[in-house]
């Protein structure tokens, strides 16, 4: 007969007391210690888009070492009598994240002495959120917080650095985020459903990354069961549908934004932490994105009238106008997991962060942006360009400027579409002297397009001059590729380019062609023709 086993009392009371503790991985909420580490290499590296993010990142007042704290204030509100401290506030807060993603890149110690002055001043002296929407403040702004804190704890030590983060430091800021954040998100988790889904999605994502921070599991795994099975508009069920429509984009575009951003995010964090929340509902988050940038990118796309939870949003019956194309910095991030990570397509997504790489910073607390520097996976956007060498792919549209033009796949080339007056134009690099040849891939281009349509702006003394190619000079080959001899259109036979590489603008300006299609896919400067 076996004998019956029996814990002893000391392991069954340090099992109940411990039940609610988990190993996490720190630092452990948008960034590991992997991928801070990737991020420094990209710069260091100059790999494309990432270094431009971070030169964007680096140049904002409050990504400077000597940035100026606007508070610390008591009460913290994003309306009501204490409405004033919005601003300031979420500038206090981006500092202290911009700051120690910046010391991880730099290794500048003024930078991490900034976040710790930010977060310890706060971490003093916060003793209340209140405002309508006190949710959102919680949930915003306390995310960029804990986000630049659990850098901070984790890589700026009192051991290896004089300012650095010490045993004081952590009874205090734990102290702020569990009993002066957290009580609002708790509140919002035991009330009856009432707003549009970011707030529950701003809610949870505050909860997963405070519950990481403070080694808390039920508070980690309560914002992963309400992000999944929650009854809200702010979980991903009733937040995105398999369609990918949003339960906000009736409403406006930048609200879907913010909530598909925050999705993203609450997704990331459960990555670093060894959990798969990207693929949940056969990877409904992608959907979700695919749906808005092709929306904003003018596609038609399916729309029903959403019932919502709870009840008061549901009579939009069309897509929200509001903000329609105007795309924030949040696409990196999903677009580097689903496609860079698991490879799968995102044509739509793809071609939104042509038109916007590198990311810069989100808007004001919503989501924080850099996504080109924080989540990029890709290969360096440079590697294959020569110096002076033209090599622009309209697929990707990186770093191009736009007016009055739109975005649509045609003939099932991810390229872009204009219509109406319009003009695309990029400052870059050009040798003409090396490569005299400009090929242009046009598959369409309408016949009430100006003949002149390719156009390259070059400025000596200060005088801008202009050198406009004539397609009925160009030399044709096949069906779609338009070639032109730079030098036979430049004054002095092109000798302002022959020495070295100069910056020119190559534009594209095909005037006003109504609604007609025009689609180019690439343009490239070859040294002999038999090249192209």
């Amino acid at each position: 007969m076996m004998k019956k086993k029996f814990i002893p009392l000391f392991i069954l009371l340090f099992y109940m007391l411990n039940i609610n503790s988990q190993e996490f991985i720190h630092p452990g909420l948008l960034h590991s210690e992997s991928s801070l580490k990737r991020i420094r290499e990209l710069v260091r590296n100059e790999i494309q888009p990432a270094y431009g993010s971070f030169n964007i990142m680096r140049g904002m007042p409050e990504g400077k070492a000597d940035y100026c704290i606007k508070g610390p204030f008591e009460t913290i509100s994003r309306a009501g009598r204490y409405g004033y401290t919005k601003d300031p506030c979420e500038r206090d807060f981006n500092a202290a994240y911009y700051n120690a993603i910046l010391w991880i890149v730099t290794g500048k110690e003024p930078h991490a002495d900034k976040a710790m002055e930010i977060i310890r001043a706060y971490a003093s002296t916060l003793k209340k959120i209140e405002g309508p929407d006190d949710p959102l403040c919680a949930g915003l702004q306390g995310f960029m917080l804990v986000n630049a804190a659990e850098i901070m704890r984790y890589t700026y030590t009192a051991d290896k650095h004089t300012n650095g983060w010490d045993a004081k430091d952590t009874p205090k800021v734990e102290n702020m985020f569990r009993n002066v954040f957290q009580p609002i998100l708790t509140t919002f988790y035991n009330t009856k459903p009432y707003t549009n889904g970011n707030w529950g999605i701003a809610v949870t994502k505050a909860q997963m990354a405070f519950g990481v921070f403070l080694n808390d599991k039920k508070l980690y795994e309560d914002a992963i069961e309400f992000f999944l099975k929650g009854h809200d508009n702010g979980t991903l069920p009733n937040y995105v549908a398999e369609s990918g429509q949003i339960q906000e984009s009736g409403r406006d575009q930048q609200h879907a934004m913010l909530g598909l951003g925050c999705l993203s995010e609450i997704a990331e964090i459960a990555w670093t932490q060894g959990r798969d929340l990207y693929g949940a509902l056969d990877n409904r988050l992608m959907k979700g994105y695919e749906y808005l940038a092709k929306s904003n990118l003018g596609y038609e796309v399916p729309f029903f009238t959403w019932k919502d939870i709870t009840g008061k949003y549901s009579n939009w019956t069309t897509l929200g106008e509001e903000g329609m194309g105007r795309f924030r910095s949040l696409f990196e991030i999903a677009y580097n997991h689903y496609v860079e990570r698991k490879g799968l397509e995102m044509p739509y997504t793809q071609i939104v962060l042509g038109m916007i790489r590198p990311e810069g910073p989100g808007f004001t607390c919503d989501n924080p942006g850099f996504g080109s520097l924080l989540f990029y996976l890709g290969k360096d956007l440079n590697e294959r360009k020569v110096p002076g060498q033209i090599n622009e792919d309209l697929s990707q549209l990186e770093g191009w400027a736009f007016a009055n033009c739109s975005y649509k796949q045609v003939d099932n080339l991810m390229s872009f579409v204009s219509s109406g007056v319009n003009m695309q134009k990029k400052r870059i690099s050009y040798q003409a002297g090396n490569y005299p040849y400009i090929a242009v891939k046009a598959p369409k281009i309408p016949a009430s397009a100006n003949k002149d349509w390719l156009q390259l702006s070059y400025s000596v003394a200060s005088a801008p001059e202009f050198w406009k190619l004539d397609s009925d000079k160009a030399k044709k080959i096949g069906k779609d590729i338009y070639v032109f001899k730079i030098t036979d259109y430049l004054s002095n036979n092109g000798t302002h380019f022959t020495e070295r590489p100069a910056n020119i603008t190559l534009i594209l300006n095909f005037g006003n062609i109504g609604n007609e299609p025009v689609i180019v896919e690439w343009i490239r400067s070859f040294e002999k023709l038999e090249d192209i």
